[in-house]
């Protein structure tokens, strides 16, 4: 957990941590800032409490977690007390009842950041710099969250294209006005991903390809609900073995939940070229 060389999605730097998924049970739409005083109340005592507390099962209920607290005496990171990073390798998250869950979780925000080279990642944690672990852990507030659902080719072809340089998230913002659309990520990464290439990067500068891509995106997907039925088929379209941004921009964007690979691969065609007619506009 060496920050400073191996940066992660959830330990960032040393002032700083990702407890979104802690614990693991929540409802749709909750943010822990939302919360703010009564968790790091909340905090402090489980911290203070966990030394005491006697080895064991002892299962959490509601919202909250008697293991979730503060990792450093500054209290600035948070996280689970009965990580193994805590307990010199010893897993000891079974106590709460939930360790399998626990063991699983992992954002797919986090998956997508492994994929992005050491600069890759440390150019894209610069737009979070200033935030606390309450912030930062706010799929709302941290942009970074956000900027990982477009995938890391692209990711990767902006942070090349900067050769070196550093963006704040507001002079990012400025500097590259397409990414204040409104359009979900994981949703039209497929389109945009096919769009950009290493040459064709700075038209994400411009406020006018925003505003064609987004008519352009909304149209296609509105076509393609108008041919496709929501189940066309036995298949979870998630599951099928294409592209998974394309099985995104399907699900999230279509509204398709399932559907056989042959139909999937129709589709796909369509899209494909309607995404080469409009890069030749």
């Amino acid at each position: 957990m060496n920050s400073q060389l191996e940066p992660t999605l959830c330990f960032p730097d040393g002032e700083k941590s990702c407890f979104a998924c802690c614990p693991p049970i929540r409802p749709h739409g909750y943010e822990h800032i939302q919360h703010k005083n009564a968790i790091q109340r909340m905090l402090r005592e489980n911290t203070s409490a966990f030394a005491e507390r006697k080895a064991g099962l002892s299962p959490i209920t509601g919202f909250s977690c008697w293991a979730l607290g503060y990792l450093d005496k500054h209290c600035n990171l948070v996280g689970c007390l009965l990580h193994p990073a805590q307990n010199e390798g010893k897993d000891l998250r079974f106590s709460v009842d939930y360790g399998d869950k626990c063991r699983r979780e992992n954002c797919p925000e986090a998956e997508i950041f492994l994929e992005l080279d050491i600069n890759e990642r440390k150019f894209w944690l610069h737009l979070a710099d200033g935030l606390d672990s309450f912030a930062y852990s706010s799929k709302r507030i941290n942009p970074v969250f956000k900027m990982m659902g477009w995938g890391p080719r692209l990711l990767g072809l902006i942070s090349l294209n900067e050769d070196g340089r550093l963006f704040t998230k507001e002079s990012f913002f400025r500097a590259y006005a397409f990414f204040s659309t409104r359009l979900n990520p994981r949703a039209y990464a497929y389109l945009l991903n096919q769009l950009v290439c290493e040459n064709r990067v700075d038209m994400l500068k411009t406020d006018s390809f925003r505003e064609r891509f987004e008519r352009f995106s909304r149209r296609l997907s509105g076509r393609l609900k108008q041919i496709s039925s929501p189940v066309s088929g036995t298949q979870y379209t998630h599951r099928l073995g294409l592209d998974p941004h394309f099985l995104d921009f399907l699900r999230l964007s279509v509204g398709i939940s399932r559907i056989e690979q042959e139909e999937a691969l129709r589709l796909k065609e369509r899209v494909d070229r309607a995404i080469g007619e409009f890069a030749t506009i």
